[in-house]
C-alpha cells in the first residue's frame, strides 16, 4: 500500500500502479505504507539536477516507508509554483525568489502562502555569462541590444538578470533579446554563435560549462565593482562575490560576479513527521550531501536554519529546535509566529 502526499491529475492510472509496485518492492523492512514524496531540481546539466538526485536517494535509504523522487524541471521560477501550488512537494529555488512567490511580488501573479523554508542558504548560485575567447565583449553591461540565452523559461536568472541590469547597468530586461533554452543548448547556440552571449545562474563548477570547454575556448564575463556595489545597495539579498580561478580549466583567475542564496522549499501540507525525519536524515547524512557538489562545502545546520525569509516548515522547526539551532523570537509564543504574517495577496502586474 502506498500513500502520496499528493497526486498529478496529469498521472495516468497504469503510470500510478506502477509506481506503487515501484515503491512496494523498494521498501526496505518496513511492512507500513509509503508516502512517496517529489522534489523539483533544474534542467539537466545544473548544481541542483545533481544534488537533487543524491538528496532523494538519501532521503529515500534514511527514511523508513519514505520514497523521494526528483523531477526535471526549468528552474527557480517553475519550481516555487510547482510547490506553491502543491504539484511537488519540496524544491529547490533562490531564496529571494521564495519570498517573491509567498508575497506574490514579480514574477509571480499571484501569492503562494503555503510555501514553507526547509533549508536556507543551502549553496550559493553565481552569475556567469559567457561569451566566446574572441567576443569583443567586456563587461556584463555591454550586451544590451544583443541576443543573450537567458537559460529555460521559469528559471530563476530571469528576474535575476532584470534586476542586475535595472540596478547595475541602466537598461531592462526587454533591452536585450533573450533566447529560451537550457544550459546544454544555450552553450550549443553560443558555440555555434547564434547569441553573442549565454547566463548560466548556477553554482561553480557545473558540468555543462567544462564539456563546453572541451569543445570551445571562452571567457565569463566580468561585474566590475561599480556594478556590483549598485546591485547590493538595490536589492540586498545580492552578494558580491566570485567566480573562483580554481571551477574551470580556462578560468585562470578568479571572475568577480553576483549572487543569491540558494534553498530548498516545501510545501505546508507535507505532513510535520515526514519533514523532520527528511531534515534529520539529511543532517545524520550531511558528508554524502556534501560530496555531491563543491559548493556545499559550508552547508549546515547554522546557516541551513537563518535567513529562510519565509516561514520554516514545522517540522524543520522541530529539529533545528532540538540541534540547538533555532532563534525563538522575543515576546512571541510560537516559533517565528511574525513570519507567518498573511502575504501580500495583490496580484503581480
Amino acid at each position: 500500500m502506498k500513500i502520496s502526499v499528493k497526486l498529478r491529475a496529469s498521472l495516468c492510472l497504469p503510470a500510478i500502479l506502477l509506481l506503487a509496485m515501484a515503491a512496494c518492492s523498494s521498501g526496505g523492512e518496513s511492512d507500513g505504507p509509503t508516502t512517496v514524496v517529489t522534489l523539483a531540481s533544474s534542467p539537466p546539466g545544473g548544481m541542483w539536477y545533481v544534488v537533487g538526485g543524491v538528496l532523494t536517494d538519501l532521503i529515500t535509504d534514511s527514511v523508513p516507508q519514505v520514497r523521494a523522487i526528483a523531477e526535471v524541471t526549468s528552474g527557480a521560477v517553475e519550481n516555487v509554483r510547482l510547490v506553491g501550488t502543491g504539484q511537488s512537494d519540496m524544491g529547490f529555488t533562490i531564496v529571494k525568489l521564495a519570498r517573491q512567490g509567498f508575497r506574490g511580488d514579480p514574477p509571480f501573479n499571484q501569492a503562494f502562502p503555503d510555501l514553507r523554508m526547509l533549508y536556507a542558504s543551502v549553496e550559493v548560485g553565481r552569475l556567469h555569462m559567457m561569451v566566446l575567447k574572441d567576443s569583443p565583449l567586456q563587461d556584463i553591461c555591454e550586451v544590451k541590444g544583443l541576443q543573450v540565452a537567458v537559460g529555460p523559461a521559469g528559471h530563476g536568472s530571469i528576474p535575476n538578470l532584470g534586476e542586475i541590469f535595472s540596478a547595475g547597468c541602466g537598461f531592462s530586461f526587454e533591452d536585450i533579446t533573450p533566447v529560451y533554452l537550457p544550459y546544454g543548448q544555450s552553450l550549443t547556440t553560443l558555440g555555434d554563435q547564434r547569441v553573442d552571449a549565454a547566463v548560466l545562474y548556477v553554482s561553480p563548477p557545473v558540468a555543462a560549462i567544462s564539456e563546453f570547454g572541451a569543445v570551445h575556448d571562452y571567457r565569463i564575463l566580468p561585474v566590475s565593482q561599480q556594478v556590483r556595489d549598485k546591485v547590493v545597495a538595490a536589492f540586498p539579498y545580492y552578494i558580491d562575490i566570485v567566480v573562483p580561478a580554481d571551477a574551470y580549466q580556462q578560468v585562470t583567475e578568479d571572475v568577480p560576479t553576483v549572487g543569491t542564496a540558494n534553498g530548498v522549499v516545501a510545501n505546508a501540507n507535507i505532513p510535520d513527521e515526514v519533514v523532520y525525519q527528511i531534515i534529520k536524515a539529511t543532517f545524520e547524512n550531511l558528508d554524502v550531501l556534501r560530496r555531491s557538489h563543491p559548493t556545499l562545502e559550508n552547508f549546515g545546520l547554522a546557516n541551513a536554519a537563518e535567513g529562510g525569509l519565509i516561514p520554516y516548515h514545522p517540522g524543520a522547526i522541530r529539529y533545528y529546535r532540538e540541534q540547538g539551532v533555532w532563534l525563538e523570537p522575543e515576546g512571541s509564543s510560537s516559533p517565528r509566529e511574525e513570519e507567518v504574517a498573511a502575504p501580500t495577496g495583490i496580484p503581480s502586474e
